[in-house]
Protein backbone atom coordinates (compact mmCIF):
# COMPACT_ATOMS: atom_id res chain seq x y z
CA UNK A 1 0.00 0.00 0.00
CA UNK A 2 0.99 3.10 -1.09
CA UNK A 3 2.19 6.52 0.96
CA UNK A 4 -1.36 8.13 -0.32
CA UNK A 5 -3.28 5.48 0.42
CA UNK A 6 -1.68 4.67 3.79
CA UNK A 7 -2.67 8.47 4.99
CA UNK A 8 -6.15 8.01 3.15
CA UNK A 9 -7.02 5.38 5.27
CA UNK A 10 -5.85 6.76 8.47
CA UNK A 11 -7.41 10.10 7.64
CA UNK A 12 -10.28 9.96 5.41
CA UNK A 13 -11.71 12.96 3.99
CA UNK A 14 -10.13 16.37 3.19
CA UNK A 15 -7.30 16.90 6.17
CA UNK A 16 -7.97 19.78 8.40
CA UNK A 17 -6.60 22.76 8.16
CA UNK A 18 -4.50 24.21 11.06
CA UNK A 19 -5.48 27.75 9.47
CA UNK A 20 -9.10 26.77 9.24
CA UNK A 21 -9.31 26.09 12.84
CA UNK A 22 -7.48 28.61 14.25
CA UNK A 23 -9.28 31.43 12.31
CA UNK A 24 -12.11 29.27 13.68
CA UNK A 25 -11.57 29.91 17.06
CA UNK A 26 -10.18 33.39 16.78
CA UNK A 27 -13.25 34.21 14.95
CA UNK A 28 -15.39 32.43 17.80
CA UNK A 29 -13.77 34.68 20.11
CA UNK A 30 -14.38 37.97 18.24
CA UNK A 31 -17.72 37.68 18.07
CA UNK A 32 -18.66 35.84 21.45
CA UNK A 33 -16.51 39.13 22.95
CA UNK A 34 -18.51 41.82 20.87
CA UNK A 35 -22.27 39.68 20.77
CA UNK A 36 -22.17 37.76 24.42
CA UNK A 37 -23.49 34.41 24.41
CA UNK A 38 -26.61 34.56 23.53
CA UNK A 39 -26.07 37.26 20.36
CA UNK A 40 -23.59 34.45 18.79
CA UNK A 41 -23.85 32.73 15.91
CA UNK A 42 -22.84 29.99 14.72
CA UNK A 43 -22.94 31.77 11.05
CA UNK A 44 -21.44 34.42 12.49
CA UNK A 45 -18.45 33.05 13.62
CA UNK A 46 -18.21 31.26 9.61
CA UNK A 47 -18.65 34.71 8.27
CA UNK A 48 -15.62 36.23 10.36
CA UNK A 49 -13.53 33.22 9.91
CA UNK A 50 -14.21 33.06 6.09
CA UNK A 51 -15.85 29.69 5.81
CA UNK A 52 -19.00 28.06 5.36
CA UNK A 53 -20.79 27.26 8.93
CA UNK A 54 -21.00 23.32 7.21
CA UNK A 55 -16.94 23.48 8.20
CA UNK A 56 -18.01 24.54 11.41
CA UNK A 57 -20.57 22.24 12.16
CA UNK A 58 -17.77 19.36 11.18
CA UNK A 59 -15.74 20.45 14.08
CA UNK A 60 -18.13 21.59 16.70
CA UNK A 61 -21.56 20.88 17.47
CA UNK A 62 -22.42 24.45 18.80
CA UNK A 63 -21.67 27.31 19.34
CA UNK A 64 -20.73 26.70 23.79
CA UNK A 65 -18.05 23.71 22.06
CA UNK A 66 -16.98 26.64 20.04
CA UNK A 67 -16.21 28.95 23.36
CA UNK A 68 -14.67 25.86 24.87
CA UNK A 69 -12.20 24.77 22.50
CA UNK A 70 -11.63 27.85 21.67
CA UNK A 71 -10.51 28.81 25.59
CA UNK A 72 -8.44 25.75 25.67
CA UNK A 73 -6.40 26.17 22.31
CA UNK A 74 -5.65 29.95 23.22
CA UNK A 75 -5.34 29.08 26.91
CA UNK A 76 -2.85 26.46 26.89
CA UNK A 77 0.72 26.58 27.77
CA UNK A 78 3.34 26.75 24.85
CA UNK A 79 6.31 27.87 26.19
CA UNK A 80 8.52 26.23 28.21
CA UNK A 81 8.33 26.06 32.00
CA UNK A 82 10.15 29.46 33.99
CA UNK A 83 13.19 28.59 35.65
CA UNK A 84 15.59 32.19 35.15
CA UNK A 85 17.67 30.76 38.46
CA UNK A 86 16.24 33.58 40.39
CA UNK A 87 12.80 34.29 41.31
CA UNK A 88 12.60 37.83 40.56
CA UNK A 89 13.71 36.59 37.08
CA UNK A 90 10.91 34.11 37.27
CA UNK A 91 8.23 36.32 38.04
CA UNK A 92 9.32 38.79 35.74
CA UNK A 93 8.85 36.08 33.30
CA UNK A 94 6.02 34.89 34.29
CA UNK A 95 4.34 38.65 34.64
CA UNK A 96 4.93 39.36 31.12
CA UNK A 97 3.81 36.44 29.67
CA UNK A 98 0.49 37.29 31.81
CA UNK A 99 0.29 40.43 29.84
CA UNK A 100 1.54 39.07 26.64
CA UNK A 101 -1.83 36.83 26.72
CA UNK A 102 -4.28 39.66 27.60
CA UNK A 103 -2.64 42.18 25.43
CA UNK A 104 -1.73 40.20 22.23
CA UNK A 105 -4.04 37.36 21.88
CA UNK A 106 -7.48 36.69 21.44
CA UNK A 107 -8.21 35.44 25.05
CA UNK A 108 -7.42 39.41 26.04
CA UNK A 109 -10.85 40.15 23.63
CA UNK A 110 -12.90 37.68 25.03
CA UNK A 111 -11.82 37.81 28.67
CA UNK A 112 -14.29 40.43 30.41
CA UNK A 113 -17.14 38.55 28.64
CA UNK A 114 -15.87 35.32 29.34
CA UNK A 115 -15.81 36.28 32.73
CA UNK A 116 -19.59 37.61 32.56
CA UNK A 117 -20.89 34.42 31.10
CA UNK A 118 -19.33 32.14 33.26
CA UNK A 119 -21.28 32.90 35.92
CA UNK A 120 -24.45 31.48 33.91
CA UNK A 121 -22.99 28.58 32.01
CA UNK A 122 -21.51 26.11 34.12
CA UNK A 123 -20.16 24.15 31.27
CA UNK A 124 -18.25 27.45 30.65
CA UNK A 125 -16.90 27.83 34.02
CA UNK A 126 -16.20 24.01 34.58
CA UNK A 127 -13.81 24.75 31.52
CA UNK A 128 -12.35 28.32 32.58
CA UNK A 129 -11.46 26.72 36.10
CA UNK A 130 -9.59 23.52 34.73
CA UNK A 131 -7.82 26.12 32.62
CA UNK A 132 -6.93 28.36 35.61
CA UNK A 133 -5.87 25.10 37.85
CA UNK A 134 -3.52 24.27 34.83
CA UNK A 135 -1.68 27.80 35.12
CA UNK A 136 -1.70 28.02 38.84
CA UNK A 137 0.15 24.78 38.89
CA UNK A 138 2.95 25.71 37.01
CA UNK A 139 3.11 29.09 38.84
CA UNK A 140 3.40 26.96 41.92
CA UNK A 141 6.13 25.12 41.00
CA UNK A 142 7.72 28.46 40.38
CA UNK A 143 6.65 29.71 43.58
CA UNK A 144 7.85 26.54 45.73
CA UNK A 145 10.59 26.24 43.65
CA UNK A 146 11.98 29.96 45.21
CA UNK A 147 10.77 28.76 48.40
CA UNK A 148 13.29 25.52 48.35
CA UNK A 149 15.60 27.95 47.51
CA UNK A 150 15.51 30.23 50.65
CA UNK A 151 14.55 33.24 48.33
CA UNK A 152 10.86 32.73 49.96
CA UNK A 153 9.81 33.03 53.39
CA UNK A 154 9.26 28.97 54.17
CA UNK A 155 5.74 29.76 55.49
CA UNK A 156 4.81 31.78 52.16
CA UNK A 157 1.12 30.47 50.74
CA UNK A 158 2.20 29.75 47.19
CA UNK A 159 -1.53 30.35 46.58
CA UNK A 160 -1.11 33.43 48.02
CA UNK A 161 2.11 34.69 46.30
CA UNK A 162 0.43 33.76 42.75
CA UNK A 163 -2.59 36.03 43.57
CA UNK A 164 -0.55 38.76 44.75
CA UNK A 165 1.01 39.25 41.29
CA UNK A 166 -1.95 38.13 39.36
CA UNK A 167 -4.19 40.25 40.46
CA UNK A 168 -2.46 43.84 39.83
CA UNK A 169 -2.45 42.53 35.89
CA UNK A 170 -5.91 41.93 35.85
CA UNK A 171 -7.25 44.63 37.81
CA UNK A 172 -5.36 47.02 35.32
CA UNK A 173 -6.48 45.08 32.47
CA UNK A 174 -10.33 44.80 33.00
CA UNK A 175 -10.71 47.78 35.23
CA UNK A 176 -8.32 50.30 34.61
CA UNK A 177 -6.93 51.83 32.10
CA UNK A 178 -3.49 51.96 33.46
CA UNK A 179 -0.47 50.85 31.19
CA UNK A 180 0.42 47.10 31.44
CA UNK A 181 4.40 48.31 30.59
CA UNK A 182 7.72 47.18 32.35
CA UNK A 183 7.64 49.58 34.80
CA UNK A 184 4.48 48.04 35.77
CA UNK A 185 5.66 44.63 36.24
CA UNK A 186 9.10 45.55 37.71
CA UNK A 187 7.23 47.17 40.33
CA UNK A 188 4.83 44.04 40.99
CA UNK A 189 8.23 42.39 40.80
CA UNK A 190 9.49 44.35 44.26
CA UNK A 191 6.27 44.74 45.84
CA UNK A 192 6.09 40.36 45.85
CA UNK A 193 9.58 40.04 46.16
CA UNK A 194 9.59 42.56 49.40
CA UNK A 195 6.29 41.16 51.11
CA UNK A 196 7.39 37.14 50.70
CA UNK A 197 11.34 37.54 50.85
Amino acid sequence: MGTAAGVEARRPGRPRSVEADEAILASAFAVFAECGYDGMTVEGVAARAGVGKGTIYRRYPGKLDLIIAASQYFGQEREPAVDTGTIEGDLRALIDRLIGVFTNSPVGTAMPMLIAERRRIPELAAAHDEITATKRERNRAVICRAIDRGELRADADPELVIDMYVSPVMYRFLVTDLPLDATFASNVVKTVVSAFR
